[in-house]
């Protein structure tokens, strides 16, 4: 198997086809996995960092297997960041799993020099890269090191929106419903859903400004510049592959909330949620995701996927747990 590194971003760019092309058929494929994510997060927070992306191809000059890595502080990690991306991973195509990570473990031991220690973040637990890297690492002198980092809320939708207020039960059935009259009693409300490029680049600037006021704790994660740099250049590269859609929930002429989300294969990821808090004793972030929650039952959407957090709204709507993972690795020698 062959090993190519790639350290510029023009390199990585003319790699989209090839990228995305595995990935749609890896058991690894998620938004967060795509070419038009790590584009657009490089770009907006890889000025400290140096791109140490691996492909891996085989015998033939089919691409098998993907690293999206990068050396930061010393370390090599994944080209990502806990503040905005919630699933790291590597991209294998199944035929060649096994041996790309036996590939990637090699590399890794060759050039261990460059590096002060190994480390991933955010690993989904069904993710073959825990199980495969648990049982090479021995094999190739590292030591491995998991821990579970975070909980991720997952819905698995039924076939209809019935079933869906049936699955609440009967205290959240009737909870829901009361919120949703409460809403409507303001009056003329209406939901926009947004997934042209233009209009979503315009609307992102609304959404920012509702999720800024939504709490301190919200306020703070746009301090940096980057951050609204981030929202606009990922939304644009999305929105190219019909990834992103905004709802925006209207009264009359006025914006009081917004529900950004990724509709993926089989998934709509639910990215994030923001309200004007004037309006918070009326729910409308409830609204917002029974609303995209009834679109995509009716859309044959199998899974909600509520992403980090155990925030209770996400348990509301009848979510089950998923755990995430941090995974380090050492070579034997640096440990001693």
């Amino acid at each position: 198997m062959k090993v190519e590194r790639i350290t510029t971003y023009e390199r990585f760019v003319d790699t989209k086809k090839d990228w995305n092309t595995l990935l749609f058929c890896s058991g690894q494929n998620s938004p967060f996995l795509t070419h038009q994510w790590f584009d657009a997060w490089w770009k907006c927070f890889g000025q400290d960092g140096e791109l140490e992306i691996l492909f891996f191809w085989d015998d033939s000059g089919s691409l098998v297997g993907i690293a999206p890595l990068m050396v930061s502080d010393a370390a090599l990690r994944f080209m990502a960041s806990h503040e905005v991306t919630d699933y790291c991973d590597f991209i294998s195509c199944v035929d060649y799993r096994n041996e790309f990570y036996d590939n990637l473990l090699d590399y890794f031991q060759t050039n261990i020099s460059k590096y002060s220690h190994v480390e991933f973040i955010n690993i989904p637990e069904s993710s073959p890269t825990l199980l495969s890297l648990r049982g090479l690492a021995a094999r190739h002198e590292w030591e491995y090191e998991a821990h579970e980092s975070e909980i991720v809320p997952i819905l698995i939708l039924p076939g209809s929106y019935d079933e869906f207020m049936q699955n609440l039960g009967r205290k959240n059935r009737h909870e829901l419903r009361r919120k949703i009259r409460k809403l409507e009693s303001l009056g003329q409300i209406h939901i926009e859903r947004i997934t042209e490029s233009e209009k979503l680049s315009s609307a992102i600037k609304k959404f920012v400004s509702l999720h800024k006021a939504s709490s301190p704790a919200k306020q703070e994660f746009w301090q940096k510049q980057e951050m609204t740099e981030f929202f606009y250049e990922m939304i644009h590269l999305f929105a190219s592959g019909n990834w992103a859609e905004l709802h925006m929930l209207h009264i009359e002429d006025k914006s009081i909330a917004a529900l950004l989300s990724f509709p993926y294969e089989d998934t709509l990821y639910f990215y994030n949620v923001a309200y004007d808090r004037e309006y918070s004793a009326y729910s409308p972030g409830f609204f917002l995701f029974d609303h995209a929650i009834k679109q995509a039952i009716a859309k044959g959407i199998k899974v909600a996927d509520f992403l980090r957090g155990r925030e209770k709204y996400k348990y509301f709507f009848g979510a089950k747990e998923s755990k995430i993972y941090s995974l380090r690795l050492i070579q034997r020698e640096k440990k001693r």
